[in-house]
């Protein structure tokens, strides 16, 4: 399986030699066309932990650096990890905002890379820690400008196309977050009469938003655009624009929901196609973590994702643009939205989004 083959390549940081690799290594698998995109490579050049004078296991997160000798409780702020990761961030800001040197969060032992800023070193520690335990962090880190690719691979030419896509960039382990979405696309047979067909491998998704290959992905000719993100046994989160709701019905559901602005999917919202992301938040308690690793339940729930993805494609197929855009218009006035056309009428909302509404 090629997720199991790269997944012993170990951490894939976005615009990295390794994320390069990976790419070339999907190239020579699947076919298509590299096409480059200008990101963003965190390189981690030297990191050091000390808790009373003992190393201890830890990871940075990113985008942070520095050095800090201090105290827990005194000038190192110490969190036990919050219910959502992005509430990280949250606790990071706060930490600052109250004159911390450094903060460290803990959880159970798993060690987490969740982006969080670059002002203050910030931790996950593998021990649990108390009021005047002594610290010492050093940690030497960039973010530097670097060139990376998107890996296209038309299967089914058309004039207009279905694409599913997955970033291959990942935080420590990674598993599920993203290599699983790897074996997905690989197993999907899908024999489409009326929309070509296009496989989509971005680079650089857990980076700055600024530097997503998705954003940089030219999406002329697109029809639906369809991510594989966080996927993990046994169920989905359907997020998606509302002409596709209905689609939902070839899945195990955990909800339907409108986008998410955390994945591939979003620029194309954004740009005024439809577009839908299938993740799980049941990945929650193993996200960007070094436990984020292969299990059972896997080879099952690829086996349901990939029958019920054969199923949406087929149905796509037998839709049109004009089709799905009477379904979006008619959604947004029922909902009170007045919306004029597509682009930019959807905006992020917290971990979700909404229609904007019209000055």
């Amino acid at each position: 399986m090629l997720s199991l083959e790269l997944f012993k390549l170990g951490e894939i940081i976005h615009g990295s030699e390794k994320e390069k690799k990976v790419l070339e290594i999907l190239r020579q698998h699947f076919g298509g066309t590299l096409h480059q995109v200008r990101t963003k490579e965190w390189i981690l050049s030297h990191f050091d932990f000390y808790a009373n004078g003992k190393r201890v296991k830890a990871s940075l997160l990113p985008y942070t650096s520095g050095y800090v000798k201090g105290k827990v409780g005194k000038n190192i702020k110490y969190y036990e990890m919050p219910p959502h990761p992005f509430m990280v961030k949250d606790l990071y800001d706060r930490a600052i905002k109250e004159g911390a040197d450094a903060v460290i969060f803990y959880d159970q032992g798993k060690l987490r890379r969740i982006a969080v800023g670059t002002k203050i070193p910030a931790i996950f520690s593998s021990i649990s820690l108390k009021n005047d335990d002594e610290i010492e962090i050093n940690a030497e880190s960039q973010l530097v400008d670097s060139i990376s690719y998107n890996l296209e691979v038309e299967v089914i030419p058309g004039e207009d196309y279905i694409i599913v896509g997955a970033h291959v960039d990942h935080w420590l382990s990674g598993y599920h977050d993203n290599l699983f979405s790897l074996d997905i696309i690989e197993n999907i047979k899908a024999d489409l009469k009326h929309h070509g067909l296009k496989f989509v491998f971005f680079s650089s998704e857990e980076g700055p938003r600024c530097c997503n290959g998705s954003i940089q992905y030219d999406k002329k000719g697109t029809f639906v655009m369809i991510s594989l993100d966080a996927l993990f046994p046994s169920r989905v989160v359907f997020s998606a624009t509302p002409d596709l709701f209905a689609f939902s019905k070839f899945f195990n559901l955990k909800r339907i929901e409108m986008p998410t602005p955390y994945s591939d999917h979003f620029p194309f919202v954004i740009e005024g196609f439809p577009a839908l992301v299938l993740y799980n938040d049941d990945l929650i308690p193993w996200y960007h973590s070094d436990k984020d690793l292969p299990i059972e339940e896997d080879k099952q729930y690829l086996s349901q994702l990939v029958s019920s993805l054969n199923k949406l494609l087929r149905e796509l197929d037998k839709v049109n643009k004009e089709n799905l855009d009477a379904i979006f218009f008619n959604y947004a006035k029922q909902q009170g939205f007045d919306i004029k056309e597509r682009r930019g009428s959807i905006i992020p909302n917290g971990l979700t989004s909404t229609f904007k509404r019209l000055q």
